[in-house]
């Protein structure tokens, strides 16, 4: 008959080779997840102020307009300030489309590490 002695459970520990790794793992699942994060943010960031930079330009088309005979981009006297302008506004704006679907992206496969 053998004894089982009160402080045994008759669960394996895994050894000190395991518990290693598995805490190694985790500490760069936890550096991945913070990296992740960080990129988001800096992300979120470079999107507000791209949109600032847009409504500048916005303010800066209305202003050029205000003293020009025509508002239609096609005509022979709209400015070409104003039309360089509005490029340029709507490069940024593909720009911030971009930026945000790719904030989109990461942020339903973020879930997958957390």
């Amino acid at each position: 008959m053998t004894r089982q002695y009160h402080l045994e459970t008759g669960i394996e520990r895994p050894t000190a080779a395991e518990a290693k790794k598995r805490a190694i793992e985790e500490r760069k699942r936890l550096a991945m997840i913070d990296a992740l994060q960080r990129n988001r943010q800096q992300t979120e960031a470079v999107v507000r102020d791209l949109k600032n930079a847009a409504s500048l330009l916005d303010q800066s088309i209305e202003a050029e307009l205000q003293g020009s005979p025509t508002r239609d981009p096609g005509h022979v006297a709209f400015p070409m300030t104003a039309r360089a302008l509005m490029t340029r506004r709507d490069n940024l704006r593909a720009t911030i489309d971009a930026l945000c679907d790719e904030l989109a992206k990461h942020s339903r496969s973020q879930w997958v590490f957390a």
